[in-house]
């Protein structure tokens, strides 16, 4: 099973740097950059209910960079960046209508090693325009690096089971994380939108608690702050495979009209 992958993996990122190379992308830069990326296949979990789609995801580890910012004074500064390239394609599964989906991304980085807030992706367009040109150097169009604001505005469109997929290319964005998350070494992202998978449960005290279809990513640093580099983190598969498909608490609605038990 695992070999099959892999040739499946292969023929996939192949046939991507091929239409790239036909578009104008040299290969040899895009089979680099290719190195190390993982793909996650939607993945059908029991409080699913019909007509629940999700669509098909691939990233590449959170890399750190250092590039072009402003500090609080507003003067211009470097700034060390937290980001995470990602794909997403809208492929049904078989016997299923091929549709276009919007997409909603939500990125939100929790620390697992120490207490700090959870921290939500930072679409900034001024970042993302110098990642595009580290990820995306011959600025090819279907390559573009988008926030997750803009991603939204359009549906993600269906692709054919016997062709390349329609990939939509995205970037999840964290800054300051050496104030933010100072000497975090494990911790997981959270990315919610990929799916309309909700689900609700109710409590005792008739509260209800909304749950939605998430993907769930743990990583990684065996390093520290000091000199970081760009390949410092990678995904977490010590104890299980670092991604998995969940249903996560996204919001609690509290109880109108009705007294709490105790």
């Amino acid at each position: 099973m695992r070999c099959q992958e892999q040739l499946d993996r292969r023929g996939f990122l192949g046939a991507v740097v091929a239409t790239a190379v036909a578009g104008g992308c040299p290969a040899p830069i895009l089979a680099q950059r290719n190195i190390g990326e993982r793909k996650i296949d939607p993945l059908e979990l029991p409080l699913d209910k019909p007509g629940v789609w999700t669509l098909h995801f691939r990233y590449k580890p959170i890399r750190i960079v250092t590039l072009d910012g402003f500090g609080k004074d507003g003067k211009p500064q470097k700034q060390l960046v937290w980001y995470l390239w990602y794909q997403v394609y809208n492929l049904p599964p078989e016997g299923q209508t091929p549709e276009p989906v919007t997409c909603f991304p939500e990125f939100e980085l929790v620390t697992k090693d120490t207490i700090t807030q959870p921290l939500l992706d930072e679409p900034q367009p001024f970042i993302v325009s110098q990642l595009n040109k580290i990820e995306n150097p011959q600025d090819h169009p279907s390559l573009r690096l988008l926030t997750t604001i803009e991603i939204s505005k359009r549906p993600i469109p269906p692709s054919q089971r016997d062709a390349i997929p329609r990939v939509v290319t995205g970037v999840a964005v964290w800054t300051d994380m050496t104030e933010k998350a100072p000497k975090t070494n494990k911790f997981s992202v959270y990315i919610s939108g990929l799916s309309n998978g909700q689900a609700t449960e109710e409590l005792r005290a008739g509260e209800k608690i909304i749950k939605r279809k998430t993907l769930q990513i743990n990583f990684i640093r065996p390093t520290d702050d000091n000199a970081p580099q760009a390949t410092d983190i990678r995904p977490d598969d010590s104890n299980a495979p670092a991604e998995q498909w969940i249903y996560r608490t996204s919001s609690i609605a509290k109880a109108i009209g009705r007294p709490k038990l105790p």
